[in-house]
């Protein structure tokens, strides 16, 4: 006799009519869904008292003939279903709102980006990375990506400025439009609301209707409550948590994965650390005043076409270049956006009497990558070093600066063009000593102009200063 189809709502819960279960499926869910409480087992051994500790957990929820199981569980559940052949339906009754206006305005480092793939592969996920590894630029691209009305959850209000900042910088969104349920606060944002768990508790009533995502952080430090008292009142289309270790004190790591999601991705720790305070230098950041609406992607090239032919940010940078030049009238390497740039500079350059040469491409390597790490250097490759009889100021393309550096050795680098340090741009940077008659250059001093009006070169900046392994406050307010 073939069983009944089982229907499989996805709501707030998951909810499933008791009638329809076979008695083999409901022992795997019990199976899976009631455990043993690690803290009564714990007291148990040791002796100690128990109190009113209950010696299970129990995820599953009676109601009026259905199972409530909770919505992380939809993956195990589909996999129970398809084991025993028991015929199912999904019913997605998930929350899903009109998309809201919402772009990322940044870069993510490669393996955030497969993080991020990742998350956005599952609707329900959790996501683990280390402290600092990036998770929380990670979570902010998916919202991007999604566009649905978001509610952050925070289980420790020290962790709010950090989020408002890495709002305003990468989604564009001043901290004025932000949703906030925190400290007897409550506003809820169009697109965003932070709030703390503690808050929400009571408001989440209000809140629920206007929300088709939630994001879930620290769950390693959450109350085991948060999971089930809470998270089970959203609805949402998608639910992501956030968190540092696999490992609660309370030992109920599965509550996570059961109330929010699988682990769709682990930040290896070797990766996230890649790549940080690698270039040791003397960085003078230089804000500048240049401004420019940008909005999308398709504002880049004319947005840096703006930049390079901008008359004040341009006698910045040759303000610079020639007071170097008085100082110690050794090689300068500048890495510029190619010929337009080049233009510019020259003139601006001759002007002062200052020897240049070339070797550049357009401007549109900026946005590609930095070339093959394979490729050998070819026959016409500069050779410059200080003392060496080289011109005053060399113009190098970011492309062809990687494709020569190891023929490239100077004490002086100017950033013309905002750069992202990906791939070999960042490790041919580190790599900018020479050795001089056999005495060491000394320390590479780097100019780079902090373009801080357009969200996205801003973040370009605190991604080289990761780089520089030096925080971007730190160098934009030193003397």
């Amino acid at each position: 006799m073939q069983s009944k189809i089982l229907n499989i709502v996805v709501e707030d819960w998951i909810k499933i009519h008791s009638a329809s279960l076979s008695p083999l499926v409901e022992r795997k869910i019990n199976e899976r869904l009631v455990f043993t409480n690690p803290d009564y087992e714990l007291r148990h051994a040791r002796g100690d008292w128990i109190g009113s500790i209950p010696p299970q957990i129990n995820c599953i929820r009676r109601s009026g003939g259905q199972f409530l199981l909770p919505r992380g569980f939809l993956d195990h559940l589909i996999e129970i279903c398809k084991k025993t052949n028991q015929p199912y339906r999904v019913v997605d009754r998930r929350r899903l709102l009109d998309l809201v206006p919402i772009e990322f305005h940044g870069q993510l480092k490669e393996y955030q980006q497969e993080a991020a793939e990742a998350v956005l592969e599952m609707d329900f996920a959790t996501l683990v990375g280390g402290p600092k590894s990036g998770k929380t630029i990670v979570a902010l691209y998916t919202i991007a990506q999604r566009r649905q009305p978001t509610l952050i959850l925070i289980p420790n209000l020290a962790l709010l400025d950090s989020w408002l900042t890495k709002i305003e910088n990468f989604l564009q969104m001043p901290a004025g439009e932000v949703g906030l349920i925190v400290n007897g606060t409550k506003r809820i944002g169009k697109v965003i609301t932070v709030a703390h768990t503690g808050e929400i508790a009571r408001h989440w009533r209000q809140v629920r209707d206007q929300i088709g995502a939630v994001i879930l952080d620290e769950c390693q430090r959450c109350p085991s409550r948060i999971f089930t008292q809470l998270m089970t009142n959203f609805d949402t289309h998608y639910m992501l948590g956030l968190t540092t270790s696999t490992q609660r004190r309370d030992r109920l790591s599965r509550l996570i994965y059961y109330y929010v999601g699988d682990i769709a991705y682990t930040i290896n720790e070797r990766d996230a650390r890649e790549g940080r305070g690698i270039i040791q230098a003397q960085v003078v950041a230089r804000v500048t005043d240049f401004q420019y609406d940008y909005g999308s992607r398709a504002d880049f090239d004319p947005m840096l076409h703006a930049l390079m032919s901008d008359a004040q940010r341009t006698q910045l940078i040759i303000n610079d270049i020639a007071a170097e030049m008085q100082q110690d009238p050794q090689p300068i390497l500048v890495l510029s956006g190619g010929e337009e740039q080049d233009e510019i500079l020259k003139a601006e350059l001759g002007r002062r009497g200052i020897e240049v040469i070339t070797y550049t491409k357009g401007p549109e390597e900026l946005s590609e990558e930095d070339g093959d790490e394979d490729e050998e250097l070819e026959v016409d490759a500069p050779r410059i070093c200080p003392g060496d009889g080289s011109p005053a100021v060399v113009l190098v393309s970011p492309q062809m600066f990687v494709r020569y550096s190891r023929s490239l050795a100077v004490r002086v680098l100017v950033l013309a063009v905002p750069l992202y340090f990906r791939g070999r741009m960042a490790y041919a940077i580190r790599n900018l000593y020479c050795s001089s008659n056999g005495n060491e250059t000394g320390k590479l001093k780097i100019y780079d102009y902090v373009d801080q009006k357009v969200a996205l070169l801003e973040n370009y900046f605190r991604m080289r200063s990761y780089n520089y392994g030096v925080h971007p406050d730190v160098l934009i307010n030193a003397p």
